[in-house]
């Protein structure tokens, strides 16, 4: 098992995919907690610094502790994270050099301010976070499984409605850091300015300017209850989380103030929901 402490942290900042990970035999949800471990590590790092020159320097420490690992010699720094990951290169559904790069380089763009440019760039970054994710995950549920059309549909799916609807449950927060999880033009045609979400004000144009993120989020879970019986029963613990996503879309949709703390269900719900999903293969 990772470091009590990695284990902890995935427990208390990704409950959703610690809850999905208890459905893997021990040395699965193993990996599966590193990944997540490391995934929550490198997502932080934007909103811990104070300007955007102190963020790029962490990344570019990760990126070469990155590096590193896949070095020869293999070199690991002394951090519970990289130390965790070490250890698990050599086994299998190990993680490749090139997503966990991705998922480092992903994280600039949480550096920067405003909306995105347009819908193309916004999905970018939720295929480059939560799918990459997803995928990593896949292979350590799996590494023998070659997912065919039908897997590599349901697994993009399962990212992009985990990682759309993660942006709308932290539409609030984003605002306020600067980072409406908007695009230009969604925020145009609303009449939606960046300094009104920064001030959370004119709720009501800032839930029109959030109905295409909405329609994303709804029309990849369409995406993936179409394409979920291609995934082996193995891979539930990679992508089980992403059934809960339908939970927290009809919250949003619910919420009129989009400001506002998002009501969320019970952990409770969460888990007989995940349970449900397991025993009917249903995601």
């Amino acid at each position: 098992m990772p470091p009590p402490s990695l284990t902890d942290t995935v427990r208390r900042d990704d409950p959703d995919r610690y809850l999905a990970a208890l459905f893997a035999p021990e040395t699965v949800r193993t990996r599966l907690l590193v990944l997540y471990a490391f995934y929550g590590e490198i997502a932080r790092i934007p909103d811990a610094v104070s300007e955007p020159v102190i963020g790029e320097m962490r990344l570019a420490w990760a990126r070469d502790a990155v590096g590193d690992l896949f070095a020869s010699p293999r070199k690991v720094r002394r951090h519970d994270v990289y130390e965790a990951l070490a250890d698990m290169l050599d086994g299998s559904g190990a993680p490749d050099q090139e997503s966990l790069l991705t998922l480092v380089e992903a994280r600039n763009a949480d550096l920067g301010e405003g909306a995105f440019p347009d819908a193309a760039e916004r999905e970018a970054y939720v295929d480059r976070t939560a799918g990459t994710l997803v995928r990593l995950a896949a292979r350590a549920c799996a590494p023998d499984w070659v997912p065919g059309e039908a897997g590599e549909a349901a697994l993009k799916a399962a990212g992009r409605a985990w990682g759309y609807t993660g942006l709308l449950r932290a539409f609030a927060p984003l605002c306020t850091a600067g980072r409406p999880p908007l695009t230009a033009a969604e925020m145009d045609a609303a009449g939606l300015l960046e300094a009104h979400t920064v001030r959370a004000m004119e709720p009501d144009k800032a839930n029109l300017a959030r109905q295409g993120l909405i329609r994303e989020a709804a029309a990849a879970l369409h995406v993936l209850r179409a394409t979920a019986k291609s995934l082996p029963p193995e891979v539930f613990p990679a992508v089980g989380f992403a059934t809960l996503a339908r939970g927290y879309l009809k919250a949003v949709t619910r919420q009129s103030a989009p400001y506002a703390p998002l009501v969320e269900s019970p952990l409770i719900w969460r888990q007989a929901r995940l349970l449900m999903a397991s025993l009917s293969g249903r995601i």
